[in-house]
């Protein structure tokens, strides 16, 4: 009966950091090179596997009235400023996209919709249009056409000209995605996960006795001789 409890209370997983620091130290060559190769296939895959992305951007200035004085008007800023919402929903539109889309080719507004970015920073008249996708002359010809559709579309429609562009949108050939240092960082991680989860899984699993003292405690009885190992 004693022997049973015995056996039962040594079938929970204890563990001895100061001997599961030993055993990640025995393996740190393999652990090293684990999380080295992960590092290098996270390199590899941002390079070879992952398409690259190419953005463009250009930014638009609601403009105020100036009054004969030759002053800014305060209460149209005023109403540039709320007026800023309703733009950016517009340019999120489907009647401004559809015109960009049939120009640069592309079957759907939901197209040029994903691929567009339409921001205001806060406390101003600005509205930042940017597109990502795999082709730099694509991205700039959506940011381009749908910065000029806007603008054409507030004269036509609404008789506003008031929508000035501060930054025209260029072809930018440096990839802004996917990044070499993120997907090296994120393998670097891995490899050191997986690498040190298997030391430690296997650490705490290992039911062999190595020691006289690990006998005792598992079995509950004294050990009476050891026999030494044949060099």
């Amino acid at each position: 009966m004693f022997m049973n409890e015995k056996i039962m209370k040594n079938d929970e997983i204890e563990i001895d950091l100061g001997e599961l620091f030993k055993v990640l130290k025995k393996n740190i060559f393999m652990i090293i090179a684990v999380t080295f190769l992960c590092a290098v296939i996270g390199l590899l895959s941002s390079v070879f596997l992952i398409d690259k992305k190419y953005s463009s951007e250009a930014t638009i200035y609601i403009t105020p009235k100036v009054t004969e004085q030759g002053t800014i008007d305060y209460n149209s800023i005023q109403t540039n400023s709320k007026m800023v919402n309703n733009y950016m929903e517009i340019l999120k539109g489907e009647t401004i996209l559809a015109k960009v889309a049939n120009q640069v080719g592309l079957d759907s507004f939901e197209e040029v919709q994903s691929a567009l970015n339409i921001t205001n920073p806060e406390n101003t008249e600005l509205i930042s249009i940017s597109a990502e996708t795999t082709d730099p002359e694509l991205s700039q010809q959506i940011v381009s056409l749908t910065v000029s559709t806007f603008t054409e579309d507030m004269m036509d429609i609404l008789n506003l000209n008031n929508v000035t562009t501060i930054n025209e949108a260029k072809v930018n050939t440096d990839p802004v995605s996917p990044s070499k240092t993120k997907f090296t960082i994120l393998g670097f991680g891995i490899g050191l996960v997986i690498s040190c989860g298997y030391v430690c899984i296997t650490y705490l699993f290992d039911k062999r006795l190595r020691t006289r003292d690990e006998a005792e405690n598992f079995l509950g009885i004294p050990v009476l001789a050891t026999v030494p190992l044949k060099k």
